[in-house]
């Protein structure tokens, strides 16, 4: 289902999804420029592969993948039924779901920094259900369905973040946290896997799994994450060169910095820039 064509441009598909009979898993994929979130309805023996780490999924459990994350579900028992969506990145100019700028950067950023799994229990459950029936009970085309759709729709999302947040948190956290805000605030610094060891007093491979678990990323490739999006920034604000952006957020060459930015976006730098241009100012 699109939300899209009831106003919802950040929320392009919705899914219901039930197996009847077995079946082999997905081969391992990305959805460029989205988030995708699945929460386990029913189902037992099922699992995710998440960039090479491998995540149970049982009833209540939620799944997100990042845009750059390749993932697959490794089969599908009889069993499964989930509820499903994608959400949308939006541009650098663009809002979601009637919220402020600066809302809605507070809403990308904490979606952006979702655990790969966690248990979220009934209350992203009902959230996902409520979403669900609104779309299939309430007549099409009408005010109503668009405010009670957008409704639903923020009222899920809040839900995931919160329910994130109340997850158990080890001593490491926040030296952990500590270092993933920098990362985030200042991309352009080199960040040596050996000085990460020795600032958050981890081995390579403790650290590796922490970081995978907070931000479904191992350090570099999270790293390079934070990079481009500050050169989108860059790119949607200003009228530096490309090679000029990547040569600032610390990228060894503007090719390598187009592969990276075309990975995760579907577009070089040029023609995301061209398109932000072009619906500069709009918003959902």
């Amino acid at each position: 289902m699109n939300l899209a064509e009831d106003g919802i441009s950040c929320i392009p598909v919705l899914g219901d999804t039930h197996y009847s009979r077995s079946g082999g898993g997905t081969v391992p994929h990305v959805h460029p420029g989205m988030i995708e979130i699945l929460c386990c309805r029913r189902g037992a023996d099922l699992s995710f592969d998440y960039g090479g780490t491998v995540y149970p999924f049982r009833p209540g459990d939620v799944f997100v993948a990042q845009p750059e994350v390749p993932h697959f579900l490794q089969r599908y028992p009889k069993s499964l039924a989930m509820h499903w969506l994608w959400f949308k990145l939006p541009s650098a100019t663009q809002t979601v779901l009637g919220l402020s700028g600066a809302e809605t950067r507070w809403l990308v950023s904490r979606l952006r920094a979702l655990p790969a799994a966690f248990a979220a229990g009934e209350p992203v459950k009902r959230a996902f259900n409520r979403l669900w029936q609104l779309y299939q009970s309430v007549p099409p085309r009408t005010v109503e369905r668009r405010l009670l759709l957008r409704d639903a729709a923020l009222h899920l999302l809040l839900r995931l973040v919160d329910t994130s947040r109340h997850l158990l948190r080890a001593p490491e956290d926040d030296t952990l946290d500590a270092v993933i805000a920098e990362m985030r605030d200042s991309p352009a610094a080199d960040y040596p896997i050996e000085v990460l060891m020795r600032r958050t007093a981890m081995s390579a491979p403790t650290l590796t799994a922490l970081f995978r678990r907070r931000t479904g990323l191992p350090p570099h490739a999270y790293l390079v994450a934070c990079r481009i999006a500050k050169a989108k920034e860059a790119l949607a604000k200003s009228r530096q060169e490309v090679s000029a952006i990547a040569r600032q957020l610390g990228f060894p060459s503007s090719q390598y910095f187009a592969t990276q930015f075309k990975r995760e976006t579907g577009l070089s730098p040029r023609d995301w820039r061209r398109q932000n241009k072009q619906s500069k100012g709009q918003d959902e």
